[in-house]
């Protein structure tokens, strides 16, 4: 039924049909972000103002045009809405734009519904811990399990010929829990490895159930790659932020201090571990696949 439906549906409209579904994704993502992590129902209320708690009306809570048109302000009070939520609306309707036409090409339902879950989960989870330096549960936990459903459900997620056997189902699901524990697991020991180092926690657990998470989409070598990937983004955006704050000598404001970025200061790790992910799930394995072909080679020749 749903492959009819998208050859019913003319191929140059599926992209703008991303764009709209994305939009409305990437508001829900907002909402998710503000009331998750001081445990709210993301259901219940409905939308309102974060400050004077005044309903939204529809019309003012359209993705992306409410916040240009409103100049990122508030219309009930003097709040001023950050503008994480227009950029998450925009990345998130953009990606699902992307992800709709890769889908109009090769007419794969179950790569457009696992690349928009793992995504969502990816961009809530960036915004989180961005924010308040704590990644929920629910998201990472969630997602993982989540990611093992599908894996499960869909082997073509994870294998290139499936038979339609049961076997193809527990190959995938299996190919998914290993990708779980290794990636957990490793960032564990390396967490542990920094304590010794520094004398103190390295590592969150959210990170390590995040890795998890990660695991559950990509397979093994996508969690490894997220280790070494999320710190080589992180290196490379956050040392020079560092850089310039030496070099330029940026003033802060003194209720602004504790913004400016110091070595030794603690920052989190989830967002580039999470974006690591998305460039390994997205495309990148192409790329990165090929660095594991000796330490499959050695395991052959054992």
């Amino acid at each position: 039924m749903i492959e009819l439906w998208f050859q019913l549906i003319e191929k140059p409209i599926f992209p703008l049909l991303g764009l709209f579904v994305g939009c409305i994704m990437g508001s829900f993502l907002n909402v998710c972000a503000h009331r998750i992590p001081i445990a709210k129902s993301i259901v219940f209320p409905s939308s309102h103002c974060p400050k004077c708690g005044s309903s939204i009306n529809w019309f003012r809570n359209i993705p992306i045009f409410s916040w240009i048109i409103q100049k990122g302000r508030a219309v009930c009070c003097s709040y001023i809405i950050p503008i994480r939520y227009f950029l998450v609306e925009l990345i998130t309707g953009v990606l699902f734009g992307y992800f709709f036409y890769l889908s109009s090409i090769d007419s794969d339902f179950v790569m457009l519904l696992v690349r928009c879950i793992f995504t969502s989960f990816m961009l809530a989870i960036i915004v989180i811990d961005y924010e308040t330096m704590l990644i929920p549960d629910r998201l990472s936990i969630g997602g993982a399990v989540t990611g093992l459903i599908l894996a499960f459900t869909f082997p073509e997620i994870n294998l290139d010929f499936i038979q339609n056997s049961w076997l193809d189902h527990f190959s995938s699901g299996l190919d998914s829990l290993i990708g779980l524990l290794i990636g957990s697991s490793l960032l564990y020991w390396i967490g542990v490895l920094g304590f010794l180092i520094f004398g103190r926690e390295a590592l969150g657990e959210g990170d390590i159930k995040l890795l998890g998470c990660i695991g559950a989409f990509c397979g093994w070598q996508g969690a490894t790659f997220a280790i070494f990937g999320g710190a080589f983004f992180g290196t490379c955006l956050l040392l020079p932020v560092m850089l310039c704050q030496k070099l330029f000598h940026f003033q802060k404001e003194k209720n602004d201090s504790d913004s400016e970025l110091v070595w030794g200061k603690e920052v989190p790790f989830g967002p580039f571990l999470a974006a690591a992910g998305l460039f390994y799930f997205l495309g990148g394995s192409v790329y990165i696949e090929p660095w594991f072909e000796p330490f499959f080679l050695l395991i052959k020749n054992q």
